[in-house]
């Protein structure tokens, strides 16, 4: 990254200015957004401590990164060219499986950065079960836009499009068959996939995905099965159909359910209430404004937060997935972890690339450091949020209820991972066997960890259970002729 521009960053964060900020109570302070509070220790860390060039050198250590010219189709002719960034990592084991990593969005490639490493060499995460010994060869292209691949200049260009360039990325490296990884709007390029690619895309997992309740038009049968397991409250085996109890409980308070209604806000306001170029000017402008907007959004985007209908007083404070740099040095302190903390950055943690954090044992989930949340917004500051806001807003167009890619059938095994959310009166997800109508729904693991950002929040459980699921699907003979070696 030229010099330059992080000069040019660092000025624009020494010109912010502040809105003022509403007097809320604890319970209430996320309500209008982004508190102040939260912000500013993390725009003073941003100027004081946080240093781009040994994340850059850290990142470009762990993920081998590439670029290639892929040609896209384009009306007019002729064709487009991007060049498009990709990380690839090889396994040495011969028995090694080609797997697509499709990052979403906010996020970017450095998603798969705590992940990759168990993936291609399974010996350092050890497991037992099926898989325990499966590796890969580890794959994540930039979305055209992100990271470091070239936007591309369609106003259509959106998940299928996605789809096809990494298809032939994949072809590029040698790859032609593979399986494929995605959560969020990352599993909506593995649908894509799976439905535009099946020769190549033989298997998908996944990990809290949402779909459509089923109806009675769309479905019969999935409709009539979701009414039973829902009368029976999923409490008789042979009439469960695959539903647990806990997937059919209904918000058990009214505020609870006000709660649940407003936590898509964030993505119709980014997505498909204000155009994306309106949007751009601001953010474009404006790394504060860009963090103020991933805060916003995975605060709102975590099912955690629900716990801002919570009636006990020794909860009252909504828990936010991160940590301003004042409360996670008050944290450390208060477990005795000082030895954790680095000497150059005194107020951030030592990275634990395995394991449960710190704050992973309570039960309520996975905290953020400053460092990695300004990771994040970096890698949308550095390119431009623009073509993100663009890909964004045709991703929501492409995956309406009406859309052939909501409402096709695809015969290509979907393995699928759950975690738990941080509150126990909400779902982390929509009932899984609400996707039986569109998917060949194969594997399921509900884990116990609270994740949102699995590959980020919980890497040891996702790398074990897409060992687990990849491995059941050869063994099973689900996946036909792989493991394949590329050209």
């Amino acid at each position: 990254v030229s010099s330059k521009y992080l000069e040019l960053t660092k000025k624009k964060l020494q010109l912010t200015r502040l809105p003022r900020a509403l007097d809320l109570k604890d319970e209430r302070r996320w309500t209008q957004g982004t508190p102040k509070d939260v912000l500013e220790p993390i725009l003073d860390y941003w100027l004081e401590h946080y240093d781009w060039r040994t994340q850059e050198t850290q990142f470009n250590r762990s993920l081998p990164q590439f670029r290639t010219t892929i040609q896209i189709p384009s009306v007019p002719a002729p064709a487009q060219s991007l060049k498009v960034h990709f990380v690839h990592k090889r396994s040495k084991y011969k028995d090694a499986i080609p797997l697509l990593f499709c990052h979403s969005w906010p996020s970017s490639f450095i998603e798969v950065h705590r992940i990759i490493d168990a993936l291609t060499d399974p010996h350092s995460l050890p497991s037992f079960g099926a898989g325990a010994q499966q590796s890969f060869h580890v794959i994540v292209p930039s979305i055209p836009g992100f990271g470091f691949s070239d936007a591309s200049e369609r106003e259509d260009f959106g998940l299928r499009e996605t789809a096809d360039v990494f298809q032939k990325v994949m072809e590029r490296l040698g790859y032609q068959r593979f399986v494929a990884h995605g959560t969020g709007w990352g599993f909506g390029i593995c649908r894509a996939l799976a439905l535009n690619h099946p020769n190549s895309c033989v298997a998908v997992h996944t990990a809290n995905p949402s779909f459509m309740e089923p109806t009675f038009k769309g479905s019969p049968v999935a409709y009539i099965k979701h009414r039973i397991a829902k009368l029976t409250k999923a409490k008789v085996p042979l009439l469960s159909f695959g539903y647990t109890p806990d997937e059919l409980k209904q918000p058990v308070t009214a505020e609870l359910d006000a709660v649940i209604r407003d936590l898509p806000y964030s993505h119709n306001l980014m997505g498909t209430t204000l155009r994306p170029q309106t949007l751009a000017f601001s953010l474009c402008d404006s790394p504060i404004g860009l963090l103020a907007n991933l805060l916003d959004i995975t605060h709102i985007r975590s099912p955690q937060s629900t716990q801002l209908a919570s009636r006990s007083r020794s909860r009252s404070r909504s828990r936010s997935p991160f940590l301003d740099p004042g409360e996670l040095e008050m944290q450390e302190r208060s477990a005795n972890n000082e030895d954790e903390i680095r000497s150059a950055a005194p107020t951030e943690r030592r990275e634990v690339p395995f394991g449960p954090h710190e704050s992973d044992l309570d039960g309520k989930g996975y905290n953020w450091s400053s460092t990695e949340m300004l990771n994040w917004t970096m890698m949308q500051w550095l390119p431009g949020p623009e073509a993100s806001l663009r890909w964004l807003q045709r991703a929501h167009m492409d995956t309406e209820p009406s859309s052939a890619l909501s409402s096709s059938f695809s015969e290509v095994p979907l393995g699928i991972s759950t975690f738990q959310a941080r509150n126990s009166n909400s779902a982390a997800s929509t009932p899984l066997m609400w996707g039986s109508p569109v998917w060949s729904i194969a594997w399921i693991k509900r884990n116990q960890r609270a994740a949102t950002q699995p590959a980020w929040e919980a890497p040891d459980l996702l790398v074990l259970d897409v060992r687990e699921c990849f491995g059941t699907f050869l063994s099973h003979g689900t996946m036909a002729n792989l493991p394949f070696q590329a050209s």
